[in-house]
């Protein structure tokens, strides 16, 4: 089996993220959130008198399991002691009910399926041993659980945001066209990297008081800023919006983050059309991107588990050899998945995993033709250590799935050789 290479991709990644003319875009998911890290001071239960506390870190935001647990957690306590349970049972019937195939079930699909319910369920019915009103209170709860999950005190936040990095190569890379960040992530550590590097970014929003979601600004060049301003599109919404009445009318309005999660938006499904209008607008956002002459869409953090978004992504793909996407997995790329059998079939399809890549339609390991220093192969790759007096075998880690990683390699590109 002939080895991947790493010093040839990251070399031509260096040069795809270099070009000013390139059509580049990003799709950020819940693994760029939890690059961050911040310290946790433990207690050592053996250690002696005098001894330091360990000093581990966790992530500032948790992942989309560690949330999931989070929530079934709170859902558990709606069951008041003492009465028959309602609400754990009801969780345990819809997790069966909507089990995805190839994985577990998480706190989103939970969502969406709860928000399908309310919208079915009459005045005197139950469904999963619940009422209306229980429907709603434990879709009422989840979100506000996740919302306040994602919205963690900005006091708690490390020194510096590896988002910061990523933000720092957008502000000095000279651009023909707009970086646009597609994200699923509810939290605004995008937003915050962007103004702590005054970076001018444009969202979808218009307005100076109340900033309203405008469908037209995604399609209509015209009435978007221009080049300049750097594309952040968040498809599944955020923790800062909120719907609004106005003239009897509703819409998606921006404001400070808070706790309501009523804007949190894992699926179209069911969504009354204020709601469903920002995702539908920004799926479609996507498909005119992909739809560019060699496009190029860099993923981190993501698991191709949006069944939207993944057929978007494949479509074009399948429809036109120009668009390119880059996978970075933080995890290897299970055989039987989805992104697997993509990778396999199209060429245009790299996903890069830390010890093995699907490259050109060929799944190999990672190996260096040549060990020999450079600054941006020590960034990304990490060979494997060898007894002393041993050579390398070129074999080791790719880094980059990792959004902390992949950020500072791209500071890296803005910094003096």
């Amino acid at each position: 089996m002939v080895a991947h290479d790493p010093r040839k991709v990251l070399e031509s990644l260096r040069n795809h993220l270099t070009q000013p003319e390139a059509n580049i875009a990003f799709l950020l998911g819940a693994g760029s959130s939890c690059a961050v890290r911040i310290p946790v001071i433990t207690a050592d239960a053996d250690a002696t008198e005098g001894q330091q506390a360990q000093v581990k870190t966790r992530s500032l935001i948790p992942n989309v399991a560690e949330l999931t647990d989070i929530c079934v957690k709170e859902i558990r306590k709606l069951d008041p002691d003492g009465e028959a349970k309602r609400f754990g049972p009801a969780y345990d019937a819809i997790e069966q009910e909507i089990k995805p195939p190839h994985r577990s079930a998480n706190i989103e699909d939970i969502l969406s399926c709860v928000r399908r319910k309310l919208n079915a369920i009459g005045a005197t019915d139950k469904l999963c041993g619940l009422s209306l009103q229980d429907l709603g209170q434990l879709e009422k709860t989840i979100r506000a659980t996740i919302a306040a999950q994602v919205n963690p005190d900005p006091t708690s936040f490390p020194t510096k945001l590896p988002h910061e990095d990523f933000v720092r190569w957008i502000a000095r890379m000279p651009r023909n066209q707009p970086v646009e960040i597609f994200t699923t992530n509810y939290d605004i550590l995008v937003e915050t990297a962007l103004e702590a590097e005054r970076v001018a970014a444009f969202d979808g929003f218009v307005g100076c008081h109340r900033p309203f979601f405008s469908h037209d600004s995604l399609t209509r060049p015209e009435s978007a800023p221009g080049p300049a301003w750097t594309r952040l599109w968040k498809i599944h919404g955020s923790i800062n919006w909120r719907l609004d009445t106005v003239g009897g009318r509703q819409r998606v309005i921006r404001t400070e983050p808070h706790s309501e999660g009523e804007m949190i938006l894992p699926s179209h499904h069911k969504y009354d059309e204020s709601r469903k209008q920002p995702y539908t607008a920004l799926l479609d956002r996507l498909t005119r991107v992909l739809d560019r002459d060699d496009a190029i869409l860099f993923v981190c953090g993501y698991s191709f588990s949006d069944d939207h978004i993944n057929a978007i992504i494949f479509d074009a793909l399948e429809a036109k050899r120009r668009p390119h996407v880059v996978a970075l997995q933080y995890a290897e790329v299970d055989a039987g998945s989805v992104l697997a059998d993509r990778a396999a079939r199209y060429l245009n399809l790299m996903a890069l995993g830390p010890r093995t890549a699907h490259i050109g339609g060929r799944h190999s390991e990672w190996r260096l033709g040549e060990v020999r220093g450079a600054p941006h192969i020590a960034r990304a790759f990490e060979l494997d250590a060898v007894p002393e007096g041993d050579q390398p075998s070129g074999a080791g880690t790719f880094l980059l799935g990792d959004f902390a990683r992949f950020a500072e390699f791209l500071g890296a590109l803005t910094r003096p050789a």
